[in-house]
């Protein structure tokens, strides 16, 4: 019943995050209510799974939630395509100035350089006592494609082309760092 109670919480949060995306009135209290919600989620999985596993759990089934309640309109609609998108949409941003060397830069820290500092901060979650080996391995392998979009979406959003070239180093650097250290 507590992982019922979560998940519809966790349905409502996304719900509420997707309303202060949107541009309604109080945005900041939209966001703070799905915020929230999101961590009542967490406290109630953890209650019927325990706190470990439920932490677990809970990042998990968000994600689970999200597809849900995106890809919900989409088996409703009869109209697929770009007619269905509002005009306000159909804008294209400019695309970013440049030499290909600039845009090789940009799709190589994208790429492998943040997949190796995305793999060294999940190794970091993996291998340190702060659970169970399970749940540690099972987080740490979750956390790897969020830090790596992450990663790839600041390499392709930052204009400034040092940052993008020096942060996956010294992401990798702080990790390894971190590992020997903790």
């Amino acid at each position: 019943m507590w992982i019922i109670g979560g998940i519809a919480s966790q349905s409502l949060s996304i719900w509420f995050l997707r309303q202060g995306n949107a541009g309604h009135q109080n945005k900041r209290l939209w966001l703070a209510a799905g915020l929230l919600l999101f961590v009542i989620s967490i406290w109630l999985i953890s209650i019927g799974l325990g706190f470990e596993l439920g932490l677990t759990w809970a990042l998990t089934t968000i994600s689970v939630a999200a597809y849900a309640l995106i890809l919900f309109p989409f088996f409703l609609t009869k109209q697929v395509g770009h007619e269905r998108v509002p005009a306000r949409l159909k804008k294209m941003p400019t695309p970013p100035s440049g030499s290909k060397l600039r845009l090789a830069l940009r799709l190589f820290s994208a790429g492998p350089l943040y997949l190796v500092a995305a793999l060294g901060l999940s190794l970091l979650v993996a291998t340190k006592p702060w659970a169970i080996e399970i749940t540690r391995l099972f987080t740490g392998g979750l956390l790897t494609p969020l830090f790596w979009s992450a990663g790839a979406l600041h390499a392709t959003v930052d204009p400034n082309l040092w940052r993008v070239a020096y942060m996956p180093a010294l992401i990798t650097a702080a990790s390894g760092m971190g590992y020997l250290l903790l």
